[in-house]
């Protein structure tokens, strides 16, 4: 999706917050659209397989089609679908078998997300090893440029679908690539510079960028924080927002994801994002477990309870 879509999407929402959830695709990928629905979600992410393993068991027609008729019932734009990518995908590794096994990995997150119709794939930046930071980041960019090359390359490519990268900022534990908005930035360039600008865009985390030392508690620090981002980052990259609050506090790097206003962060610091000119228009989706529909429509409604406070 060009940035220039992914703009007309956000204006869709200018008079709303889009609120969604992680929701899992266990029974099929169509019947995810209708647990989504039963929690009141305006919008959803899923993982198009299995995020702890390799293999990616092949997408039949048949699903496929389901899940275009279960969006298309609520419709594409109104609804936005996001894609969460592999957890074993490393583009900042050192280690070469890593790398070779991290770039088809990627180009089959992106094919399959082509084929479900799903214009965002969510992707971590990674951990490297014994190198700079410096070197990581190029290694993210080199990873990232091939799996573009080779999506383009592909049989089975649909360029009716082009498929967003969305890296999503790192929680600050030890060699994390992207914890910082600067080097986002530098990736967001190097993956630019080689042809692939409309392809990359931010999904901005709330619980990695509290403990990774982006204080979001308090309306100024929010507000900082913000300029912070925008000073680095153009306007038109940020597509998504995760919604989290942090069981660990600023600067831990410890990432575990607790509901919205039940951690670290708290309601002022997230109802001030919520309301925030820059992030109120974008789509916002919680990643906490749901065991069932009871607990996922009041976790959409504890949302929308924020978005009603006035910052």
């Amino acid at each position: 999706m060009s940035l220039s879509n992914c703009e007309a999407e956000q204006s869709t929402h200018e008079k709303e917050i889009c609120v969604g959830a992680h929701v899992s695709i266990s029974g099929s990928f169509a019947h995810a659209v209708t647990i989504a629905q039963s929690y009141g979600c305006e919008c959803m992410q899923i993982f198009t397989k299995n995020p702890r393993t390799w293999h990616a068991k092949y997408i039949e027609p048949s699903l496929a089609a389901a899940f275009h008729e279960a969006c298309g019932h609520v419709s594409p734009v109104s609804f936005p679908v996001f894609a969460h990518g592999s957890y074993l995908a490393n583009p900042a590794s050192s280690k070469l078998a890593h790398i070779e096994k991290s770039i088809p990995s990627i180009v089959t997150e992106i094919m399959r997300c082509e084929t479900l119709h799903i214009p965002y794939l969510v992707l971590h930046c990674g951990h490297g090893h014994d190198e700079s930071l410096s070197l990581a980041s190029n290694r993210v960019v080199s990873c990232l440029v091939e799996a573009y090359s080779h999506v383009q390359e592909h049989p089975d490519h649909d360029h009716h679908y082009p498929v967003m990268i969305l890296l999503e900022n790192a929680p600050g534990d030890t060699n994390s690539v992207g914890s910082t908005f600067e080097e986002l930035a530098t990736i967001i360039d190097g993956i630019s510079n080689a042809g692939f600008s409309k392809h990359i865009g931010v999904c901005f985390d709330t619980c990695h960028a509290h403990v990774a030392g982006y204080s979001l508690s308090t309306e100024s620090d929010v507000r900082s924080v913000c300029d912070e981002f925008f000073s680095v980052i153009e306007h038109q990259r940020l597509c998504l927002i995760h919604l989290n609050d942090a069981e660990y506090p600023c600067g831990s790097g410890r990432d575990r994801h607790l509901p919205p206003g039940k951690g670290q962060i708290g309601n002022l610091g997230l109802a001030t994002l919520l309301n925030h000119p820059s992030f109120r228009n974008l789509p916002f989706i919680c990643e906490v477990p749901i065991p069932d529909s009871k607990n996922g429509q009041a976790l959409i409604q504890s949302v929308k309870e924020l978005c009603a406070r006035k910052e």
